[in-house]
């Protein structure tokens, strides 16, 4: 009796670590596919937004021209450091469209630059902003934060003011 019990067992813990082989397997099967969608979004997505470069950009705060340049990262990451302008807002790249026209955030009629990491986030915000909410002047940054770093251009976070030596 004891045996069957265990073998009863030893039965249903092996069915279910094929359960869970095969749907770790799904798993894995759904998040390639879904993954494949997103950078073919992301790709779209920084066809159609107009892009700026870490040059451009720079020239623009240079010459103290008026924009927001809204930084699309996750808290941690803009933690770690994040490019300051004069008019400067951090809002995951989730949170851009529930936040426009709302007290503190975004309209219109002002000139947006936002950037993400590498440039694909900020592309999918600035193509939302224009093709949605009907930002006439709005870009993302080229290459991302990663593009304004190589390019030696300041970074700042708690602990102060960084760049890139070249």
């Amino acid at each position: 009796m004891k045996l069957l019990k265990v073998l009863m067992f030893l039965m249903v813990a092996f069915s279910l670590s094929l359960n869970a082989a095969n749907a770790n397997a799904a798993d894995k099967e759904l998040k390639k596919e879904l993954m494949g969608k997103w950078k073919a979004y992301a790709k779209a997505a920084q066809k159609k937004a107009t892009g700026i470069t870490a040059e451009e950009l720079n020239k623009w705060m240079e010459d103290d021209k008026d924009f927001v340049l809204v930084d699309v990262r996750e808290p941690k990451e803009v933690a770690a450091g994040a490019i300051m302008a004069l008019e400067w807002k951090a809002m995951p790249r989730g949170m851009v469209a529930p936040m426009v026209g709302k007290a503190m955030a975004l309209k219109p009629s002002q000139t947006v630059v936002i950037y993400c990491k590498l440039g694909a986030r900020s592309a999918m915000a600035a193509n939302e902003l224009k093709e949605v909410f009907g930002f006439k002047n709005v870009y993302y940054l080229k290459g991302g934060i990663m593009g304004w770093i190589k390019k030696g251009y300041e970074i700042h976070n708690m602990m102060g003011e960084f760049k890139v030596s070249k």
